[in-house]
């Protein structure tokens, strides 16, 4: 049960799961409160309750400057951070109504169960590593309709100058009505993740009924990127040893998916997994040791509690660092009225790293401008 002073402190209600889950512990939770409006819902005028992704520039004194994205739109909006607020900032356009001719590589010749339009990007994940914000959308099939939306497997990525502000090629910092000139996109992650061993087969399947492949996390180590998939989550098998199931992150050298030119990747991608306790990636976030920070969550069907984990990429190896108290606030029905719902963790976004101990901030789809959350929480060695 939430006691009223809980209540209180977080601001929204949260409390944590019982049962089988009790013997996790169980990571507290502070809201922060967000400023200057809302960020842009799917609809013209409406409030965001899909925010899905954030990653922010290194701290400008006491400010530090980000790039959120949600599910449903064609761009990301920047904000900022200070101390326990969150600043709404401007939209930057990441695609367009149509395909855009100047994307690098070609489309995926796979298809989902029926054709859909170019629609959302479909966004999950953000990623920063000087110079460059990264966005990914989902790489998969629509998950009601199982349709195939071009404008969904898509990796954008955002010049930036140190205090995340958008430039062009010559580091010139871009006014508003020219922010496109900082975004370049590529199809070439599709490549990569049709020739990931172990989840190869999942691609451009139905997400229900198959396991079918979808990325919702992404981050950036040096010239390695990483993507996190939300499912398949399966068995695997390494060097002739078997492993219960396991999430998957595949990645590879980022330079490679933005060279000129549409021939797709010819690279191989490195594969590695890791137990989240049958979940799947709904984030992750570089550490500065090598490692990543892992949001998990169910990969499909009903929701599970969510769960930290710290993961080894090099060992195929994961540690929990706890359970996130369950969340509840302000959304919308399906007809936009407001009411109560129950958040979906989907974006981790690290703020601080110190002698083990870190802070973060966690961002929940279904929920009023992602109802940000500080979560603080030591780090497994």
């Amino acid at each position: 049960m939430c006691s009223a002073r809980m209540i209180a402190a977080i601001g929204l209600l949260a409390c944590s799961a019982g049962g089988a889950q009790a013997k996790d512990p169980v990571i507290p939770l502070v809201a922060m409160t967000v400023e200057n409006g809302n960020f842009v819902g799917e609809e013209e005028g409406s409030p965001a309750v899909d925010v899905s992704g954030m990653a922010c520039v290194r701290a400008q004194g006491a400010t530090r400057n980000c790039l959120v994205i949600n599910d449903e739109n064609k761009g990301a909006q920047f904000a900022a951070i200070r101390n326990d607020r969150m600043t709404v900032g401007k939209v930057i356009p990441l695609i367009g109504n149509a395909r855009d001719p100047d994307s690098f590589g070609s489309p995926p010749d796979e298809e989902c169960g029926e054709e859909g339009k170019f629609k959302n990007m479909d966004g999950e994940g953000v990623a920063y590593a000087a110079r460059f914000f990264y966005v990914v959308g989902s790489h998969g099939c629509s998950r009601k309709k199982d349709k195939f939306q071009l404008s969904s497997f898509i990796l954008a990525r955002v010049s930036v100058d140190s205090q995340g502000r958008p430039v062009d090629a010559a580091g010139r910092v871009l006014g508003e009505e020219e922010f496109s000139k900082a975004v370049q996109t590529t199809y070439r992650v599709s490549d990569w993740l049709q020739r990931a061993k172990g989840v190869k087969h999942f691609f451009a399947e139905n997400l229900e009924e198959d396991d079918g492949l979808n990325i919702e996390g992404v981050a950036v180590q040096g010239d390695r990127i990483w993507f996190g998939l939300r499912a398949p989550v399966k068995k695997a098998s390494k060097d002739g040893k078997k492993f219960k199931k396991q999430a998957f992150i595949v990645g590879g050298d980022v330079a490679e998916l933005f060279e000129q030119g549409h021939e797709p990747s010819k690279a191989k991608p490195k594969v590695a997994f890791f137990d989240l306790h049958q979940r799947g990636i709904r984030d992750l976030a570089a550490l500065p040791d090598g490692r990543l920070l892992v949001l998990a969550g169910a990969p499909n069907g009903d929701e599970v509690p969510f769960k930290l984990f710290v993961a080894a990429p090099e060992r195929n190896t994961a540690k929990l660092i706890g359970m996130l108290p369950e969340v509840q606030g302000k959304g919308k029905d399906k007809n936009g009225r407001d009411k109560v719902v129950t958040g979906k963790a989907e974006g981790v976004t690290l703020m601080e790293v110190e002698a083990g101990s870190a802070q973060a901030v966690i961002l929940f789809d279904s929920l009023l401008n992602g109802a940000p959350h500080i979560a603080k929480f030591t780090i497994p060695d």
